[in-house]
């Protein structure tokens, strides 16, 4: 039970590091993350989790790895194979020696191998930290691609030297010759043993399929199962499981090209269960460093063979020596190339330097660190693990640090929402466009079918502009229609058209309703055209009527004053400084008031018939909006990873649309 709750609440906390970054946007998730699995080991908990080393690269590196290989560009990995390989595989092997005897000299207690270890460990970079550094400053969109596809092969070249080096120290046993034999075995061994899974796997996925097993959720599980079945496999059979799922991950993108709704139906529900998993297993790395930090911290502390102000030093140091190499490997095999030939020093040292900075490291070194073993083959405890993993988790955050501070400065402070902005502009015209020419498909009958469905575009309008607009903007119009209803009130109560009483009633509920929302005087009670000798007169007069007639009195007064509303909301659409969006909003709450006040008057349909009719406007209008997507797109206003987006979101609301309708 113990366990369950502990994750639940690391699950939460997972949760709880996305809501606090959208207040502080400035302190990215990892540092949250990190934060909070340092406050829950305050928290007074029953249980205590144990890690086992083993499992970690099975059960973060495997799925994370594999979802990265399936989403690879694989023409942005064969046009930019030269840059991408020289950092994903020259800048890798480059760090560990390098980095592992300069950590061996600054850190003598930290034995040869070991510091291998952890230079092999800080070589890989994290893709997804430069994608969500990437939601707040322009990066350049090749840089961009170099970057993701250096990621992704660095992972598993860093991977793999981390195991060499892993194993060197545990066994205490090197051989350069027999290694470097081994490493090409080892490596062949589990590519070519991932292909070959992959195509066992198809083979077993088109078994059930012509036996008419096509269900989503078996084919999901089996797809969700795959990665660890292949690590596993490769690790029983002694080729590197790492390098196993990666090219399996690689396999499966070429997959899925048949059309039929079984695999649509399957690439949308993968799409979001893969999204959560990546989600969670990423958040999951940095909370349980944090959980593990404090006795970390408290035994680096307590230690006498190392002081508190050097082990930051030490951690500074590495970060500068990382990145350092990281722009002397780049600016001598000069990658950031142009096709500009004449193209100034100072640009091409500008590319370098964000190629550098670009270079965060993350959930792959943090989780290489945290699976070294507790033990050697002789029994002795791995000299300095606690060190290597604080080393390690500084150099995260310094990195995290530079790009999120240094990043701003040097390619511009053009935040994301300005950069998008006209983008956002020309969203928000797609959908107006999309209200535009369902307006024209309105007639008497389906006018409120299609009321609704326009209301749809108008919240999704108003989400673009953003929450503090749309609120603003609806009690000013609340304000309005308030007003007005107080306006006509007012004014059949002094033509009597409906009986004074009930025009008194219901100009006291919304006086009430303004008073709160303005607080102002001059709608309290006490400032109604009525004093109290009326108001005694109209509540004596009242009783001669019965229930069935004031009933009758208070709705015809509610219809004169919705009437009268609907007329000034409509006459404010042809003004364009006001919100059209709330305005319709607006509109289509008062007509559906007014048809329930009206009852058998108002056009009368089944709710089936309705239903049907409200998911036929919804098919017109996912066509419009597609259609002006692409006239977006052929005319420049939105950029083609939008047009994808957009597209995709909108194959998501058919889907729906299908779900609802079988």
């Amino acid at each position: 039970m113990e366990l369950f709750e502990y994750i639940l609440l690391m699950l939460a906390a997972i949760s709880v590091s996305n809501l606090v970054n959208r207040f502080v946007p400035s302190v990215s998730v990892p540092i949250i993350q990190i934060l909070l699995g340092m406050v829950i080991t305050l928290l007074p908990l029953h249980y205590e989790l144990t890690l086992n080393p083993e499992l970690f690269l099975l059960l973060f590196l495997a799925p994370l790895l594999f979802n990265d290989g399936k989403h690879a560009d694989k023409e942005a990995l064969w046009g930019l194979k030269k840059p991408i390989l020289l950092l994903a595989l020259g800048l890798v092997f480059l760090t560990v020696v390098a980095l592992g005897y300069f950590l061996n000299w600054i850190i003598p207690i930290i034995p040869l191998a070991a510091a291998f270890a952890l230079a092999a460990a800080l070589a890989p970079t994290d893709a997804v930290a430069v994608g969500s550094l990437a939601e707040k400053v322009e990066i350049p969109h090749q840089t961009m691609q170099i970057l993701e596809g250096e990621s992704l092969i660095n992972d598993a070249s860093g991977l793999v030297s981390f195991q060499f080096a892993v194993a060197a120290m545990v066994t205490g046993m090197f051989s350069l010759k027999s290694a470097s034999l081994s490493f090409v075995y080892i490596s062949l061994g589990g590519i070519i043993l991932g292909l070959l899974l992959t195509l066992v796997k198809y083979i077993i996925v088109k078994w059930l399929r012509k036996l008419g097993m096509e269900n989503v959720t078996l084919h999901m599980l089996i797809e969700v199962l795959t990665p660890f079945a292949i690590y596993l496999a490769a690790e029983e059979l002694g080729v590197n499981g790492i390098l196993a799922v990666v090219s399996a991950g690689i396999a499966h993108s070429f997959g899925y090209k048949k059309l039929n709704p079984e695999v649509a139906k399957l690439n949308i529900v993968s799409k979001s269960t893969w999204s959560v998993i990546i989600f969670v297993l990423n958040g999951l790395v940095f909370l349980l460093l944090g959980t593990q930090l404090p006795d970390i911290i408290q035994t680096i502390w307590s230690s006498s063979d190392i002081g508190h102000f050097q082990v930051i030093t030490y951690t500074l140091l590495l970060t500068v020596a990382v990145l350092g190499l990281r722009l002397i490997w780049i600016l001598i095999m000069d990658i950031p190339r142009s096709t500009d030939l004449q193209e100034p020093w100072r640009d091409k040292m500008k590319k370098a330097f964000i190629l550098s900075l670009a270079g965060v490291r993350g959930t792959v070194t943090l989780a290489s660190t945290m699976s070294l073993p507790f033990f050697l083959d002789n029994g002795n405890p791995f000299p300095q693990r606690d060190l290597i993993i604080f080393l390690a988790a500084g150099v995260i955050l310094w990195t995290l640090l530079a790009s999120n501070y240094l990043f701003p400065v040097l390619v511009g402070r053009e935040t994301v929402a300005e950069r998008n902005e006209d983008e956002i502009q020309a969203k928000i015209d797609i959908l107006r466009n999309v209200i535009v020419g369902l307006s024209e498909q309105k007639t008497d009958e389906n006018r409120f079918a299609i009321g609704k469905i326009i209301n749809t575009y108008n919240d999704r309008i108003r989400m673009l502009k953003g929450n503090e607009h749309k609120n603003n903007a609806e009690k000013l119009m609340w304000v309005s229609t308030l007003n007005w209803e107080r306006e006509n009130t007012l004014s059949v109560m002094e033509s009597k058209e409906v009986h004074p009483y009930m025009a008194y009633r219901q100009l006291n509920s919304i006086n009430r309703f303004l008073f709160r929302l303005t607080h102002e005087d001059q709608y309290k009670r006490g400032s109604l055209p009525v004093t109290y000798w009326q108001e005694g007169i109209g509540m004596v007069q009242q009783f001669r009527l019965t229930i069935h007639e004031r009933r009758a009195e208070l709705d015809k007064l509610r219809i004169l004053n919705i009437t009268y509303v609907l007329q000034q909301l409509r006459d404010l659409l042809n003004k364009d400084e006001l919100d059209i969006e709330i305005v319709s909003s607006f509109i289509l709450h008062y007509e559906g008031r007014l048809r329930r006040l009206k009852g058998s008057e108002a056009v009368s349909a089944t709710k089936q018939e309705f239903d049907t009719e409200l998911q036929e406007l919804a098919r017109l209008g996912i066509q419009l909006e597609r259609d002006n997507i692409q006239l977006m797109f052929e005319t420049g206003r939105i950029l083609r990873p939008s047009m994808k987006e957009m597209k995709r979101n909108i194959a998501l609301m058919e889907h729906d649309l299908r779900e609802e309708t079988s």
